[in-house]
């Protein structure tokens, strides 16, 4: 990636974490703070353990969709299946294995999980889960779980960074662990802006996860998504 369009932007994202537009996506750092607070992949109840860490009246957006519904549906095999459900967060957040391996087995494990609920119960309405969706419930998991080092992924997102921060190639394809790997990276950039700084901390909420959050470096690249940096 260029130095200078990575510096430009972060000039821009200096006003932008003011604006109503960048206050809007807020209730992610409190899912953060609800998943470090309450979930815990041993709970005897893992189901309510992992109702009571996504919820909120502000977030729903981020796990409840169309048609579909990833919470309803995980809840409904974990009261089904919960040691099967327990195995695939266990693997899921093995950070000594491999990341491309945990995530793709992740959403594999819950599909199959599903489909044979599915089976059992015939007459059942749960929505479909969805979590073989391009790694995007997946990543909301483990951003609960490792705030420092995760955040939600799209491969679009991934994709317009790379273009717009002039990176040498753009990948053609889902890649979590390079997304993973330029969260890392561009933090060292954030961090040592000062105003960037002061005014994340002037954002966040009471009710937000107040620690080191990869969440900086995702609100950062959803500014450069979404604003007009071809004059920088």
């Amino acid at each position: 990636m260029q130095v200078p369009k990575i510096d430009a932007a972060i000039l821009a994202f200096q006003d932008w974490i003011l604006t109503d537009e960048a206050l809007a996506y807020l209730p992610l750092w409190e899912t953060q703070k609800n998943w470090q607070t309450h979930f815990n992949v041993e709970a005897k109840d893992l189901a309510e353990s992992y109702d009571l860490a996504l919820d909120s009246k502000t977030n729903r957006r981020h796990y409840r969709r169309g048609g579909y519904d990833p919470k309803r549906a995980m809840l409904a095999i974990m009261r089904w299946e919960p040691d099967f459900v327990r195995e695939a967060f266990r693997d899921l957040f093995s950070e000594d294995r491999d990341l491309e391996g945990r995530v793709g087995r992740f959403g594999f494990y819950i599909n199959e999980l599903f489909n044979r609920f599915r089976d059992a119960h015939p007459k059942d309405r749960t929505p479909s889960h969805n979590h073989d969706d391009d790694y995007n419930m997946v990543s909301l998991y483990l951003m609960g779980q490792y705030p420092e080092k995760y955040a939600p992924y799209s491969t679009a997102l991934l994709q317009t960074i790379c273009e717009k921060l002039g990176a040498k190639t753009v990948p053609p394809a889902a890649d979590f662990a390079r997304y993973t790997k330029l969260l890392q990276t561009l933090r060292s950039f954030l961090l040592k802006d000062e105003l960037v700084m002061e005014r994340y901390a002037a954002a966040l909420r009471e009710s937000d996860y107040q620690e080191e959050s990869a969440l900086l470096v995702w609100w950062f690249f959803k500014m450069v998504e979404k604003e007009d940096l071809a004059a920088d």
